[in-house]
């Protein structure tokens, strides 16, 4: 019962209906051969017309929640809201609208009844994008935090999502641990860090042929590239029951690209201590 399991956890964002319908297909294939067990998903469609969500996911066997399935309806979540999925089917899947969003930006947060007999808080995010709003983030993060700390689990918590901020911006430094805002500190670990390859990691870049259009139009720039989309561990100072160790974090869904973004890949060994 309390043999180690390996989860494969999955992040990227799908950038809605955006580009060429084909984009659907290769979503639907690159997750299908990443055989994620956790998946968090953002920018995701939901409407009277078209289940995004639905699509992607077909024949997964995954358990899926979309935003607007637990939080009231808006238009931006309807078109571009935040999803979650998991193998085994979650006991519970709550939500909260982030303070200060405009309609989609969101955490949602599933306890999944793990086959080793133990439970972990999975939790899919999606802050504000904008690159003059890191004071808004960072209040995000301080809610991110504050929501996981009233649902916990044994296992340590997984947070995963299109964070929209680089690893050396307050939000992050504050979930790392490596900063305090308005005298609180928290700590999670940042998969990427532990078990990328040492690289920078990035997921919204111009040479992403689907991002560079929208980095030209956009951001007026003709080049860019960061990292802003993460998976998240929580700390063992708060799962003294369990471990969450990461093996290995990859930079997937690359070539040829699905979205706008590339996806974040973990695997993460669970042991109960």
């Amino acid at each position: 019962m309390n043999d180690p399991l390996l989860l494969r956890v999955l992040t990227v964002n799908i950038w809605n209906v955006e580009g060429d319908d084909k984009r659907q297909q290769l979503l639907r294939d690159a997750i299908t051969d990443l055989r994620p067990d956790l998946v968090a998903l953002q920018e995701v469609t939901r409407n009277a017309d078209y289940d995004q969500l639905a699509a992607v996911l077909a024949d997964t066997e995954l358990h899926a929640v979309h935003q607007v399935d637990v939080l009231r309806p808006t238009a931006a979540a309807s078109l571009a809201g935040t999803a979650l999925a998991s193998r085994w089917e979650p006991t519970s899947v709550t939500g909260i609208e982030l303070p200060q969003g405009i309609g989609a930006e969101c955490a949602l947060a599933a306890t999944v009844p793990l086959p080793n007999g133990l439970d972990l808080l999975f939790m899919a995010v999606k802050p504000t994008w904008r690159l003059d709003s890191e004071v808004v983030r960072t209040t995000q993060a301080q809610a991110i935090a504050q929501f996981d700390a009233k649902l916990r689990q044994t296992v340590p918590t997984i947070i995963a999502g299109d964070f929209d901020a680089t690893p050396d911006a307050d939000c992050m430094r504050y979930l790392t641990g490596k900063t305090v805002v308005e005298n609180t500190s928290v700590h999670y670990h940042d998969a990427w860090t532990i078990g990328g390859d040492g690289g920078p990691g990035y997921t919204w870049t111009s040479d992403n042929t689907l991002a560079e259009p929208l980095i030209r139009n956009t951001l007026g720039q003709l080049r860019h590239a960061r990292r802003i989309d993460y998976i998240l561990v929580g700390s063992f100072h708060n799962h003294p029951l369990a471990a969450a160790r990461v093996l290995d974090s990859r930079v997937v869904m690359t070539d040829p690209p699905a979205s706008d973004h590339y996806g974040v890949l973990a695997d993460i060994e669970i042991e109960a201590r």
